[in-house]
């Protein structure tokens, strides 16, 4: 054998026997998502890298819910005996103030907080109770406005038909102007300055003549235009009797609706992507997990995939939309490509989540998790 021939054989044993270098996972964006935390702090990740770049600390206790302020400045994060809120500065990732309507026997706890877009207040759904020497007195839920810079309660909100709700969700117009009182028949329209009505529309009766009751929750993201909100819908046929499922984006302030009917309703979620042109649901049955792409170009659902999923799965869209995050329940991240839903990787944290927010480069707006 030649020498010439040995080498090339040695080097085709030496090439055969080297590992092949592991393709890079694609990344999901320059977004940085802020994770509130069983270990009393709220964690930022970046999501290039999906490390933790920085904990901070809460004052309060475990933070089970985060707010955004509108400019993207502050952090509102509601502690687990929801009595307190705690102020994040983003900036400088501190703590920079807490406060909290529970004094002495009267504790208050905060059902609902919506952050005025001026941050001038904060409407918030209340319930007191008072110890007294042989009772607890439960107050009925209430609804208030909270002056955060005097630091005081300065309004009640009296209840449509005077009819009390265990649950409120409040809406602002992006300039602050107008503030929007959903319920399941009406939008309250108010201003914002003196809390009167100024305005409302029949939500019921949002879609065409016929089509039935229109039952939709303005779902928050920061991939939508201010003002605007997409989800899904659900209506009852009113010939067939039967539940039908489409989505919806609602103009707020022009009070219009553009919608399509996907068809039989079904248990799905739904999460905007960024660009608008897609969105990403989740089915979570027991043994019957999966994903969902809704190509809202063209109104169709394009496909559903089936995949091994696990108990009580929250699902966001990358800042770039490549990638598909599945999160809650743990201290795991599952990372799938969004167009083939392929498994790339799993993200593990060392402590265990309760609410996560995912915070794009570029200014969309500001929303609620």
């Amino acid at each position: 054998m030649t020498t010439r021939r040995c080498l090339l054989l040695a080097a085709g044993v030496v090439a055969a026997a080297a590992p092949v270098r592991a393709q890079r996972a694609p990344g999901g964006g320059n977004a940085t998502i802020y994770m509130g935390t069983y270990a009393r702090a709220i964690y930022v990740l970046d999501e290039a890298t999906m490390t933790v770049a920085a904990k901070i600390p809460m004052r309060a206790g475990i933070p089970v819910g985060i707010t955004l302020s509108f400019d993207r400045k502050r952090l509102y994060a509601l502690d687990a005996t929801v009595q307190t809120v705690e102020v994040v500065d983003l900036a400088t990732r501190t703590s920079v103030d807490t406060f909290s309507l529970t004094r002495a026997n009267r504790r208050v706890r905060i059902g609902s907080l919506s952050v005025d877009p001026l941050e001038r207040f904060a409407i918030m759904l209340v319930r007191t109770t008072t110890k007294l020497a042989d009772r607890f007195e439960i107050g009925p839920p209430t609804l208030v406005r909270y002056d955060l810079k005097a630091r005081q309660i300065t309004d009640t909100i009296p209840w449509p038909k005077g009819e009390e709700r265990e649950f409120a969700r409040i809406l602002f117009s992006p300039d602050g102007n107008l503030m929007y009182f959903l319920t399941e028949e009406d939008v309250l329209i108010y201003d914002a300055k003196d809390l009167k009505e100024v305005d409302r529309w029949d939500l019921s009766n949002a879609l065409e003549e016929g089509l039935g009751r229109f039952n939709f929750g303005f779902p928050a993201t920061l991939y939508e235009e201010p003002g605007f909100y997409t989800g899904l819908f659900r209506m009852t046929d009113p010939v067939q009797r039967r539940r039908m499922m489409g989505v919806a984006r609602v103009d707020l302030a022009a009070k219009h609706v553009d919608f399509h009917v996907l068809g039989p309703d079904q248990p799905v979620s739904f999460s905007l992507a960024p660009g608008r042109t897609r969105a990403y649901g989740l089915r979570q049955e027991v043994g019957n997990y999966e994903f969902w792409t809704f190509d809202l170009a063209n109104r169709r659902v394009q496909s559903k995939t089936r995949f091994n999923g696990r108990p009580r799965m929250a699902l966001a869209p990358s800042s770039n939309g490549r990638l598909l995050y599945i999160y809650a329940a743990g201290n795991t991240i599952d990372v799938y490509d969004a167009a083939t839903y392929r498994y790339l990787r799993t993200v593990e944290l060392d402590a265990d989540m309760t609410t996560v927010i995912i915070v794009p480069p570029t200014p969309a707006r500001a929303a609620g998790p």
